[in-house]
């Protein structure tokens, strides 16, 4: 018997969606004959031994089971006959044979689980299409530690489709409860494996952040992902910025750049829709970027920002210490002693020390 299901098992290793029933099947018969073996031999000790049912189902499964505590048996030659023919001759092999499949069937839906072979059905859940080609496992670990510091997605289920990990995810990602699917991402029987239908969150990612051609795979993926009237955001990144519109078009709803350092920019996307812009803008020379003046001041912050936002300068964001300590977002009633003052200022405003002076208004008692 555990040859023949060692066979079994071993055609049952390719990832056929139809494969889970089968065995479903197999195990539901084995277990209907279970069912009829009892069934008969209960009956067979009312009649022929005169016992109550409820002491020959008890007669029954202390015998298939092997416990055989001998306090009720059959004394009769017919009842002996039938308890060798239907408990001995069939039980008993049924019920092995029965335990048997079923540890097998655990076992085969762990592995399936492991290897991503398996089809989780998730609902509301947080799905990553695709991943990074350098320094996977990192990032992955970054990008969903970012979603659960979140309020908002801390519960969310998160799956993976990817075609890595074929021998299963990484300890450190099990630890963190995501799952995986082991699929081709432009595979349309893969998405619907995942349930991105019905995902509240999609982040595709470009498979090489320094490739343009990623874009392209990328622009399938979205396609696919309308195909499919997804209902929840739809995160893409590009890694060309001329092919922006093209992926909004395909059904993104924010594109960003693949900035692997940073995975907090993709679930600020999610939680602050159009924030990743303001930050994409602030890593690179393009729109707003933040500056530094070298200005010594002693007022609220309060009355800093409106004095540098009214002069049309830009939006203080942190300030530095006498001690050369870097504060961000105070209180803007905090009165603070600043030797620089951190600005997030337009592209092209060339704002200089001296300016910035004059705007706060500074006095000798000021510096």
């Amino acid at each position: 018997m555990l040859s023949f299901w060692a066979q079994l098992v071993r055609r049952w290793r390719l990832p056929h969606f139809h494969t889970h029933s089968e065995i479903q099947r197999k195990l539901l018969r084995a277990g209907a004959w279970l069912f009829v073996i009892i069934f008969l031999h209960v009956i067979a000790m009312h009649q022929l031994e005169g016992i109550s049912f409820s002491d020959g189902l008890w007669l029954t499964l202390t015998t298939v089971t092997t416990v055989g505590y001998g306090d009720i048996s059959a004394t009769t030659p017919l009842g002996r006959v039938m308890t060798i023919m239907l408990v001995y001759g069939g039980g008993i092999f049924i019920l092995g044979k029965f335990a048997g499949d079923y540890f097998e069937y655990r076992s085969y839906l762990l592995e399936q689980k492991l290897k991503g072979q398996w089809r989780w059905n998730m609902q509301g859940h947080i799905l990553i299409i695709n991943s990074p080609e350098k320094n996977t496992v990192q990032y992955f670990q970054r990008l969903v530690r970012q979603f659960r510091a979140t309020q908002q997605y801390q519960d969310h289920a998160i799956e993976i489709l990817t075609a890595r990990f074929t021998n299963g995810l990484p300890q450190s990602l099990r630890e963190l409860e995501v799952v995986h699917f082991g699929g081709q991402c432009v595979d349309p029987e893969a998405l619907e494996a995942v349930n991105a239908k019905f995902a509240d969150v999609i982040v595709v990612l470009a498979s090489d952040e320094g490739d343009a051609a990623s874009d392209g795979i990328t622009f399938d993926i979205l396609h696919r992902l309308k195909d499919l009237q997804v209902q929840g955001r739809v995160l893409a990144e590009c890694v060309d910025d001329r092919n922006r519109k093209r992926l909004f078009s395909a059904g993104a709803n924010a594109v960003v750049r693949p900035i692997r350092a940073y995975p907090s920019m993709i679930v600020r996307a999610f939680t602050a829709p159009g924030a990743e812009q303001i930050l994409e803008n602030l890593f690179s020379y393009e729109g707003d970027e933040f500056q530094r003046f070298e200005v010594k001041v002693r007022k609220p912050w309060g009355d800093i920002v409106c004095q540098l936002v009214n002069a049309d300068i830009g939006t203080p964001v942190a300030y530095v210490s006498k001690d050369d300590q870097l504060v961000a977002n105070p209180h803007a009633k905090d009165k603070i002693d600043a030797s620089a003052i951190i600005v997030v200022v337009r592209e092209g405003n060339l704002v200089t020390d001296r300016e910035v002076r004059q705007a706060l208004d500074l006095s000798g008692r000021d510096e």
